[in-house]
Parts: structure tokens; C-alpha cells; sequence
């Protein structure tokens, strides 16, 4: 049944993806760019693998925003390879609803978690104060681990100039996330490889700079707060890269005063403009390690009270 090695990945496919606690949900595949896959995220969840006759197959999980509460429905784009976990189980046209869709949401490089959205309102809605001991553990353990981390060793940067220069580009006349960052990632895309990776050490580093609990503090609603569990790590990752995507005089302001930190705001496609110019221009997947870690709870000495 699995034939995503002999086959061709096509525009309403439909993978079981694997959950924790050995359950499976479901994706659908809505539309394909060159290397980029706009995925719906099904509500299906289930001991069993899913068919094309299971109901939940055909409905979009719906997310509340983290920012204004509003509730749509879960697309997101993801670059590469699908993963070998993934299970294909048919193909299901688009339905009218679906044809057209658009998302600025971009989860990154496609990993056998894709579908973990709907797991994890599964355990909100079934288990509220396990899964609040779920996700406190798991900050806790990524705090640990941070701790346990040697000192970062960053590679060769981008001049601070030519990499300003280049956020400057975002238009941000434009509605989409994607549209905003189209003239940066060309413009990226015209230079070197090496040129592509500074960039990216460079946006790595700035994000870590940001990474401290003073920052953590002031992002607005989702704050840190050892009082509060509203706090997400992944939000204050994109509202870091808000702060760095409204360029050089917002972010030098934010890093010199925390709380003058940007509020509600978000802007995770900031971290697909290396890769996509890298992708224009040689094709391929962007394999590169930075020497720092963007990852919320990577910057062990922002993140000590005694700083």
C-alpha cells in the first residue's frame, strides 16, 4: 500500500501519518510547488490506519490562532522529501472548497510529525491537565537540554550591511507571508552558495540573541510566566523573527530593550528565505547546520535568572 517510492506525489494524495500513543492521522496533499507541499491537516484520529471511507479524512482540523483566537482551517506548506513513515492510502480529488486554497503558514521541512496538530487537540480536549503536565515537561526538557549545551560555535557570517540590506527588500505591501519575502529570496538567490549560507548563520545568530527570558517576557499576550502555561516556545520563536524581519533598527531596539519587544506579532516565513533562494538556485534541498540554534531555550545564559 506504501508507494511513495515508486510513484509520484500528486495533488490530492492522502498519508496516514504516525501519532504518539500509536494512533495515525491523515494529511492531504492540496497543492504543489517545485519542492514546497501545501498540506491539509485532517481531523482523523484513530488506533486504526485510516481509509479514503474514514469521514474524518475528508474534514480539515480546524486551529485557533495564538495571537487573535480565530479559528481556520490548518493548511500549511512543508519542503522536501516525504518522510518514510508516511503511509499512502489513495487519492481523493479536491473538493470545491479546497481548490484555490492559500496559506502563509510554513512548517518547515516535512517530518514525520506533519500531522501532530490534531493529536495534540485530541489530548486538550480529552485530557486538559495532562496534556497542560504534557507540554510543561516538554519546555522543562528543552530548557534541560539547552543547559546541557556547549557554548555555540557560529560559522562565517554575512556583513551586517548586506544582510540588512537584503530584509529591507521584504515588500510588505503585499498580503502573504510569501508574497512579502518573494524580492529578498530572489535577491538571495542571485549570489553565491556561500553567500545564501552566511545569510543564514547571520539570521540564526540574530534570532538567538534574541532568545533570553527578558525577551520571553514581552511578547504580549503568550508571555513568559512561570505562573502561566499560555507561554509557546514556537510563537516566541516567530515573533523573534518579527523582530528581525522589520529590519535593523527594530531589531537593534528590541535587543538593546527587551521591552520594546514586538507585541502579538509573528513571522515565521523569515526562515524559508535561505532555503527557497538556495532551492531557485541550485534546485536542491537546503542541508546546512548553523553553528547556533534558533530553537527557543538555545541561548542557556539568556535564559539565566542570574543574567
Amino acid at each position: 500500500m506504501n508507494s511513495k517510492k515508486t510513484r509520484k506525489i500528486e495533488i490530492g494524495d492522502v498519508f496516514a501519518t504516525p501519532l504518539p500513543l500509536e494512533k495515525y492521522g491523515a494529511i492531504k496533499i492540496i497543492d504543489i510547488i517545485d519542492n514546497s507541499y501545501l498540506i491539509a491537516i485532517t481531523t482523523y484520529i484513530n488506533e486504526q490506519i485510516p481509509t479514503l471511507n474514514s469521514k474524518e479524512v475528508h474534514e480539515v482540523l480546524i486551529s485557533e490562532s495564538l495571537i487573535d483566537d480565530s479559528q481556520e482551517p490548518l493548511y500549511e506548506w512543508v519542503e522536501g522529501r516525504i518522510p518514510k513513515d508516511l503511509i499512502f492510502i489513495g487519492n481523493a480529488p479536491l473538493t470545491k472548497n479546497e481548490i484555490g486554497v492559500k496559506s502563509n503558514i510554513y512548517a518547515g521541512k516535512w517530518s514525520r510529525d506533519c500531522g501532530i496538530a490534531v493529536y495534540y487537540k485530541w489530548r486538550e480536549e480529552t485530557d486538559p491537565k495532562g496534556f497542560e503536565l504534557e507540554m510543561k515537561r516538554k519546555i522543562e526538557k528543552a530548557d534541560s537540554y539547552a543547559k546541557k549545551e556547549h557554548v555555540p560555535k557560529p560559522k562565517k557570517m554575512m556583513e551586517d550591511k548586506e544582510f540588512w540590506d537584503i530584509i529591507s527588500l521584504f515588500d510588505w505591501n503585499k498580503n502573504s507571508e510569501e508574497e512579502i519575502i518573494e524580492p529578498a529570496v530572489k535577491k538571495l538567490a542571485t549570489l553565491t552558495i556561500w553567500k545564501i549560507k552566511h545569510f543564514e548563520e547571520t539570521l540564526t545568530c540574530k534570532l538567538f540573541l534574541l532568545d533570553t527570558l527578558e525577551h520571553a517576557k514581552e511578547i504580549g499576550k503568550h508571555s513568559f510566566s512561570e505562573q502561566s502555561q499560555n507561554f509557546s516556545p514556537d510563537l516566541f520563536l516567530y515573533a523573534r523573527c518579527a523582530a528581525v524581519a522589520y529590519g535593523q533598527k527594530v531589531f537593534e531596539d528590541v535587543l538593546s530593550d527587551p521591552q520594546k519587544m514586538i507585541k502579538d506579532t509573528e513571522f515565521e516565513s523569515i526562515l524559508s528565505v535561505a532555503p527557497k533562494a538556495y532551492y531557485l538556485k541550485k534546485g536542491t534541498e537546503f542541508d546546512y547546520i548553523s553553528g547556533y540554534s534558533y530553537e527557543t531555550f538555545s541561548n542557556k545564559y539568556g535564559w539565566s535568572k542570574e543574567t
